[in-house]
Parts: structure tokens; C-alpha cells; sequence
């Protein structure tokens, strides 16, 4: 009698529960998503280039002074994920995930995320990205900006197109290789 009591609590607690609605699944469904989900594979800097000449794209969240700072190359793509300002308040930046989904549309895009240190705004990124947008292929850098630059330093003077030109300065000679603005005309 005592086993056929346990065999009915136990079947009773582990039978699946009636899901009355729609909505109450989908809940239910993320709820296991969110308890299952893995964080972002990294990315060591010096797999970077491999993962780059694979079809990744490196997504730079640092905010314009840090890129300042330390360098950027023209190839990345740069969409902040928060600022801070003068007195040192956080802005977060509300339109990031618009951003990645504006440049990145395909849920299936290849994508290193990179912040100074490769540490927690990497890692919160990455896992907004692909909990909220769906994206699969996100991966972080190990260590961020700072060591890659640390390892495969910008130098500006041996090749110009590395460094990101300044935004306002006319490169049309750059693409024709003849100025064709008349004298004094300025085109921005």
C-alpha cells in the first residue's frame, strides 16, 4: 500500500501539467530558454583573424572616446552600447538592439563582440543579441579591444587604411585618384 501511495505522488508530481493557453506555453517555453541557455563562446585574439577571414564581422561597443583612445579599424562595426558622460551617469544606448538588427538582419550573421576588456558589457551584448534577436552565431573576444590591440597593434603611419579616417574629411581623391571639386568648393 505504502509504494502504490509513493508511485501515485510520483506520478502526480512529475506528469505533465495541462497548458490551458497559448500564451501560458510560450511562457512556459522561455522560461526553460532562459534556464538552458548557454553563455557566448569567446574568441581568443589570435583566432580572430581566422574567424574574420571566415565571414565574422567585429561589432566594437565602445562608446567614440574610448575608440579614440585606443584605435579602431575601418572594418569594424561600431554601435555603442552605452556612454558615459562628463559627471560619469551611464547612458545606456536604447536603439543597440535596432542597431545589430539594422546591420545584421539574418539571424544566422556571423558576429565577434568586442568592448575594452572583453568582460561584462561583452558578454551582456552578446546575450541580449541572441536571446532577444535570435541571432546564433555570436561569439565575444577574450579580452577585447585592448589585448588584440595589444597584440596586433594600429600603426597609422604604414598603412592608411587601416585607421578610420575622421568623419567631415573629403576622401573623394581616394576613389578616383583625381580631385574633382572646383576651387574652394566643399562637398560637406
Amino acid at each position: 500500500m505504502a509504494a502504490a501511495a509513493s508511485s501515485v505522488s510520483f506520478r502526480a508530481a512529475v506528469a505533465p501539467r495541462a497548458v490551458s493557453s497559448s500564451r501560458a506555453r510560450v511562457a512556459a517555453a522561455r522560461r526553460v530558454a532562459t534556464t538552458t541557455r548557454a553563455a557566448a563562446p569567446t574568441v581568443s585574439v589570435p583566432d580572430v583573424k581566422d574567424h574574420l577571414d571566415r565571414g565574422f564581422v567585429l561589432v566594437d561597443i565602445r562608446d567614440p572616446d574610448e575608440c579614440r583612445e585606443s584605435g579602431y579599424k575601418s572594418s569594424w562595426k561600431n554601435i555603442v552600447l552605452a556612454a558615459m558622460d562628463e559627471d560619469g551617469t551611464i547612458h545606456m544606448n536604447p536603439n543597440f538592439l535596432a542597431q545589430i538588427r539594422q546591420e545584421f538582419p539574418n539571424t544566422m550573421s556571423r558576429m565577434i563582440i568586442a568592448c575594452d576588456d572583453g568582460t561584462f558589457r561583452s558578454n551582456k551584448a552578446a546575450d541580449a543579441i541572441m536571446s532577444k534577436l535570435g541571432h546564433t552565431n555570436v561569439k565575444v573576444l577574450e579580452g577585447g579591444i585592448d589585448a588584440y590591440l595589444k597584440a596586433f597593434p594600429i600603426d597609422k603611419s604604414a598603412n592608411k587604411w587601416n585607421a578610420r579616417p575622421e568623419i567631415g574629411q573629403d576622401l573623394s581623391t581616394l576613389v578616383s585618384g583625381v580631385d574633382t571639386r572646383q576651387a574652394g568648393q566643399i562637398y560637406y
